[in-house]
């Protein structure tokens, strides 16, 4: 497995099978998203979009145990005013990067996701958890509210009563209780959560990567549109892919009873 510098704020690791691993390495504070750390992020995943051999990627701490990360870096974040936040659009940089990825992306959460770093994780396209990892956003505690997504996507998966109660009251949620609620799509027990993740990620990567990311596109349209449009765009993506030769590649193989060989194409 390649990988970077091990003091980097996020450290880059490339295996044989097309999977990146993106670890960020701030353990002193908790992970905590300082702009010199999101600049490191951008960085990475920007590099990791452009890097052919990669396919899918793995957001997660450096430590296995977590945190995954606590936030926003209110040491520097208290500095910054209003003025100054609306001037800078303060954390759309992050939101761009994650979420114009077209690689899947995937957030692997041990220890805890608070704050800002839940917003990052559910930035992701699918989130796998430690069954105990602890998921909240406690922003009305340091008096503010969420702003990197988390009262929009929150309130779209738990609903208003639920996304009022965690967020008004600041309280928690564990990995198993988030998917109970179809927020994270699967919970492992903490010592096997990275291989389970790479397993995951290892069976994406073995498909086409065109397909993939028509897939992930069809899906995230979901999001952002109603029902009939949303048909509509799923059939255009759907009758593109009959022009791949992935597609017949992919038949013939099922036809014949043997594993595909996609070639990206």
């Amino acid at each position: 497995m390649e990988s970077s510098n091990n003091t980097a704020l996020v450290q880059v690791e490339v295996d044989g099978h097309g999977v990146a691993l993106l670890k960020i390495n701030r353990p002193e504070k908790r992970n905590a998203l300082s702009q010199e750390t999101i600049d490191a992020l951008i960085s990475a995943l920007a590099t990791v979009e452009r890097d052919a051999k990669v396919r899918v990627v793995i957001l997660t701490g450096s430590k296995p145990t977590g945190p995954f990360s606590a936030g926003a870096d209110l040491a520097e974040m208290m500095h910054i005013s209003s003025a100054e936040a609306y001037k800078t659009e303060y954390l759309k940089d992050l939101k761009d990067a994650v979420t114009s990825m077209r690689k899947p992306i995937i957030a692997a959460v041990a220890g805890f996701a608070l704050g800002g770093g839940f917003e990052l994780a559910m930035m992701c396209d699918i989130i796998y958890a430690a069954e105990d990892a602890k998921f909240g956003l406690p922003e009305l505690t340091v008096g503010t509210i969420p702003g990197a997504g988390g009262t929009q996507r929150l309130t779209r998966v738990l609903g208003k009563q639920k996304a009022m109660d965690m967020i008004l009251t600041s309280s928690t949620m564990t990995g198993k209780e988030l998917q109970n609620f179809g927020l994270i799509a699967q919970t492992f027990p903490l010592d096997t959560l990275l291989t389970s993740t790479l397993a995951a990620a290892h069976k994406i990567a073995s498909r086409s990567a065109p397909i993939v990311k028509l897939a992930k596109q069809s899906i995230l349209n979901a999001e952002e549109t109603h029902l009939e449009a949303g048909l509509k765009f799923e059939r255009s993506l759907y009758y593109s892919s009959f022009g791949l030769d992935d597609r017949t590649e992919g038949m013939s193989a099922f036809v014949e009873k043997r594993q595909p060989v996609f070639k990206d194409k």
